[in-house]
């Protein structure tokens, strides 16, 4: 079932069509919140609003709902095949929701007439949906495998000129191809379209069944069975609700109202009233269980803010947001949980617990009410009460196992994601990860949002990788970046940046470790009577700005601690290719008393020079040279260099990575008395790292007031 279910997921066409429906839940919404407006179940509404200032409201409300629920059949045929265009990365994107749009209208063409409005209602969703994926791919398949000569019209043009005669012989193949499954429709079916041939068939099966409890058990099988190929199932269905289905509840009033009793059990208001509340698939079920136990805050958040239109049995954010919809996760309760429901319900009645339904409901009744006013007794409010309750236990497994595959699935894109980001490490370019248009590009938008919110709920974490001198005192620490992701777990810091670099958080990051940092420094002199130097790394784009000294002076004063036992470190790389800008923002810090470290130093064919014309204090060994110290001559030369010139430029030096003693002996006895790496301690939370400090002879204060600043 999960191979199943990651393969549909990854599969374009799945993609397209929930694309293409979360580009259409706005205008879907708009037009369900005018038609509730319209059709508000209260008592004498209706003709308060027609009256309400001449019925301008209501025909207001009118326009609304036509403009959108009326033609949401061209709304999703336009989304769907833009949303084609974007997963294939086709640079015809916006071309094609206009072929598909003509080969819509000649595919639904009606003789003579031409095409009418009607093909855009909903009546017609499932050919619109169909004809959006197929015609996009014929479309984009086509385009790809033009001669070279085709795909460019003429050297030197302007692109736009060039796409659009390069797409004139795909749209021209698209829209006749189109024309000719028209006639065969014609022909063969004397349809000109599939939606009405499912629902002429369905109404032929039903005629002959009547209403019972298969033939009601069948109706909602099949219509959310259609729900979930993507066709409007209420819709295919409706003429068999209304002719089959409907009466049923006129049988029971008459009989009511000559004093005998209702017969009939099964009607259009008792499945709506007892199996459908919230929506086809009794979506207010699955709405109580994802807040009861889903963990996913974007999940949840969208389950809130479809709940209002839930209660009114609007479910259309939650069968595209979910998405419900071509879910095979959520296919067996969508389906099974009405089925369930029916069978309880029509027991209950059966039995005499609850009373037939007698009176007819407006489909937006809420929950409770629906209840009482279709049977007119508590009775069936406490039914539909029972059979939430039902529903929601049914959904609960099916709402943890969404949420583990959907957590597994976001962990392998995270994991391809920081695969791309050490990629780019090794060649030294930036990634490119927001601006993808697959699955991938998502991923990415989804941690940027996640980023923001962390930022502001200051949910990053610090960890401190101690620096030691070599008689065993420590010197001070690291202030590396961690993030626990929710779902992604640990993430790798240098994927958090390049998503904050691209997605313009940098400066809201820096500012957030570096004001973290100063916490820390504050909590530690605070606890511990002595000195540490902490240093904390910054980006070529914080140093880019001109208002990052200020920003760090700003930070600075809210806190006490010496200025130099402050740090921002930068590689020697985005020293060496910064701008006059980077070398100011440098001199300005420096000159505040903040130390500046220069990290991985030894890499670049500048960095003497660096060190001859930029401010800076400590300097961080490379770490490639680190780790031959103990192994290769070369290494030891060029280490013992830099070493020299610390000595004639007064400047401190840090070997970082060191993980042997023998590397350690090696380098002290080339001078080098400062250390940093796992011989001593990995990066670690900051009480971890007290106890270290602890450990190596730092004693406490008397007063320990360092929980006042963490």
């Amino acid at each position: 079932m999960k191979r199943v279910s990651l393969s549909l997921e990854e599969n374009r066409f799945f993609q397209a069509v929930r694309g293409g429906m979360l580009l259409a839940v706005p205008l879907i919404m708009t037009g369900s919140v005018a038609l509730l407006l319209l059709s508000f179940p209260v008592e004498g509404y209706r003709e308060w609003l027609n009256s309400l200032w001449g019925g301008a409201p209501a025909a207001v409300l009118s326009a609304i709902r036509n403009a959108t629920l009326g033609v949401i059949s061209l709304i999703l045929l336009l989304t769907v095949s833009f949303s084609y265009g974007r997963v294939e990365d086709s640079r015809f994107a916006t071309e094609i929701p206009f072929v598909s749009l003509a080969a819509y209208l000649v595919f639904s063409m009606n003789g003579a007439q031409g095409f009418t409005p009607a093909i855009f209602e909903s009546a017609h969703l499932f050919d619109a949906l169909l004809v959006a994926v197929t015609s996009s791919a014929l479309f984009v398949g086509i385009s790809r495998r033009l001669p070279g000569r085709l795909k460019s019209y003429t050297a030197g043009a302007d692109d736009s000129f060039n796409a659009a005669v390069a797409a004139i012989l795909p749209a021209i193949v698209v829209v006749t191809v189109f024309a000719l499954l028209h006639l065969v429709m014609v022909n063969l079916l004397g349809a000109t379209g599939i939606q009405p041939v499912f629902s002429s068939l369905f109404s032929r099966l039903f005629d002959s069944m009547g209403r019972s409890l298969f033939s009601g058990v069948l109706f909602l099988f099949l219509l959310h069975l259609t729900w979930m190929l993507g066709i409007h199932g209420g819709n295919v269905l409706d003429g068999v609700a209304l002719e089959i289905f409907a009466p049923g509840i006129q049988v029971n009033a008459e009989l009511a109202a000559a004093g005998q009793a209702p017969t009939e059990i099964v009607s259009k208001t008792f499945l709506d009233t007892f199996a459908l509340f919230g929506g086809c698939g009794a979506l207010l079920c699955l709405a109580a269980a994802i807040l009861l136990c889903e963990r996913r805050k974007s999940v949840r958040s969208l389950t809130k803010l479809a709940a209002a239109p839930l209660l009114f049995n609007m479910n259309e954010l939650m069968l595209f947001g979910i998405p419900v919809v071509l879910s095979p996760v959520y296919l067996i309760p969508f389906i099974g949980v009405p089925l369930v429901l029916t069978v309880i319900s029509y027991g209950a009645t059966a039995l005499g617990l609850v009373p037939h339904a007698v009176n007819t409901v407006e489909w937006t009744t809420p929950i409770f009410f629906s209840g009482y006013a279709a049977t007119g007794s508590l009775a069936g409010s406490v039914l539909q009460l029972f059979n939430l309750v039902v529903g929601t236990l049914l959904y609960i497994p099916f709402v943890r196992q969404a949420e583990k595959r959907a957590m597994h699935t976001a962990r392998r894109r995270i994991e391809k994601l920081t695969e791309l980001v050490k990629q780019a490490e090794q060649t030294g370019e930036r990634p490119a990860l927001l601006s993808r248009r697959d699955l991938l590009g998502t991923t990415a938008k989804n941690l940027v949002s996640d980023l923001t919110f962390a930022i502001k709920r200051q949910e990053l974490m610090l960890y401190y990788q101690p620096q030691m001198n070599a008689d065993g005192t420590l010197y001070g620490a690291e202030a590396l970046l961690r993030w626990n992701h929710p779902v992604g777990g640990m993430l790798y810091p240098p994927l958090v940046i390049a998503l904050a670099e691209e997605a313009g958080l940098t400066d809201d990051l820096g500012d957030y470790v570096i004001d973290r940092a100063c916490r820390t420094l504050e909590a530690f002199y605070a606890r511990y009577d002595t000195s540490l130097c902490l240093s904390v790394n910054i980006t070529a784009d914080q140093l880019r700005n001109p208002l990052f000294a200020q920003a760090v002076e700003t930070i600075l004063r809210r806190y006490s601690f010496p200025r130099e036992a402050l740090g921002l470190e930068l590689t020697e790389q985005t020293a060496l290719f910064g701008s006059p800008q980077m070398t100011k923002s440098l001199r300005q810090l420096h000159e505040t008393g903040t130390h500046i470290l220069l990290d991985d130093f030894g890499m670049g064919h500048s960095s003497l020079s660096y060190l001859q014309n930029s401010p800076f204090d400590v300097v961080k060994l490379d770490g490639s040279l680190v780790g031959d110290v103990d192994r290769n001559e070369r290494s030891r030369e060029i280490l013992s260099t830099i070493l020299y010139l610390s000595r004639q430029l007064h400047f401190h030096v840090i070997a970082e990575y060191v993980e042997t003693t023998e590397q350690r002996e090696a380098l002290r006895k080339l001078g080098c008395v400062c250390y940093q790496g796992y011989l001593y301690s990995p990066a670690v939370p900051f009480e971890s790292f007290c106890a270290f400090t602890e450990e190596y002879g730092i004693q406490k204060r008397e007063t320990d007031a360092a929980d006042e600043h963490m």
